[in-house]
C-alpha cells in the first residue's frame, strides 16, 4: 500500500495531509484520492486535525468569507453541518470550530488579516493542487453582482457616511446665516447713482 504525505506551507499557516491512491479511480502513484488524515498548524494556536469532512467544512467557510471580505463584505458564515463557523472579531477575524465528538468544548481562534491570508492560500493551493484526485464539498463560486455589494456592505460605514454629511451640512448653513448681506450697501449705491444720472440729464 502506497502512502502519501504532502504539505503546504505559509509564514503562518502549515497543512499536511496523508492518504493514498485511489487505484478504482485510476490514479497515479503519486496522486492522493484518498484521504487518511489531516493536520493544520497555525502560529500561537492549537494543533488542528479530524477527517476529510472536517476539512471541507472548514475550506466551506475560509475560502466564502475570505472572497466576501475582499469585496468589503464583513459577515458571519457556517458550515453546512454547522463544523466551522467564521464571523468578523473587531478589526480581527473569530474561527469556532465546533467538536463532532460529544463532550469537547468548542476552540475559538482569532486570526489577523495576514494569518487569514495565510490560510486562506493553504487551502486554495490544495484545491488546485494537481497530486490530490479529490472531490472537494464546497460551494462554487460565483462573481458578486454589484447590487449584492451595495446590499450587503456593512451598515457602519453607512451610518458614519449619514454623519459626515449631516456634519458638513450644518457647518454650511451656520457659515450662511452668519456671514453678513450687502442689500443695504448695493440699494444706496445704486440711489446715487440714479440720481447723479438725473442731474447729467439737466
Amino acid at each position: 500500500m502506497i502512502n502519501l504525505s504532502y504539505r503546504f506551507d505559509q509564514n503562518s499557516s502549515s497543512l499536511e495531509l496523508a492518504g493514498m491512491p485511489d487505484v478504482s479511480n485510476g490514479d497515479s502513484e503519486s496522486t492522493i484520492g484518498i484521504i487518511f488524515s489531516w493536520t493544520l498548524k497555525i502560529i500561537g494556536c492549537p494543533l488542528l486535525e479530524g477527517e476529510k469532512e472536517h476539512l471541507d467544512n472548514l475550506m466551506q467557510v475560509i475560502l466564502q468569507y475570505s472572497r466576501s471580505y475582499i469585496s468589503g463584505i464583513r459577515k458571519t458564515f457556517v458550515s453546512n453541518k454547522k463544523i466551522v463557523t467564521i464571523s468578523p472579531f473587531g478589526i480581527s477575524h473569530k474561527l469556532l470550530l465546533n467538536s463532532t465528538k460529544k463532550g469537547v468544548k468548542p476552540l475559538e481562534i482569532i486570526l489577523d488579516d495576514s494569518e487569514l491570508s495565510d490560510l486562506t492560500r493553504c487551502l486554495d493551493l490544495l484545491r488546485y493542487d494537481p497530486r490530490f484526485n479529490i472531490r472537494w464539498d464546497i460551494n462554487q463560486e460565483r462573481p458578486y453582482s454589484k447590487k449584492y455589494i451595495r446590499q450587503n456592505l456593512s451598515n457602519p460605514n453607512k451610518n458614519f457616511n449619514f454623519f459626515y454629511s449631516f456634519i458638513i451640512f450644518l457647518f454650511t448653513s451656520t457659515l450662511l446665516v452668519l456671514i453678513p448681506t450687502n442689500n443695504k450697501f448695493e440699494l444706496k449705491e445704486s440711489t446715487n447713482s440714479y440720481q447723479s444720472l438725473s442731474e447729467q440729464s439737466q
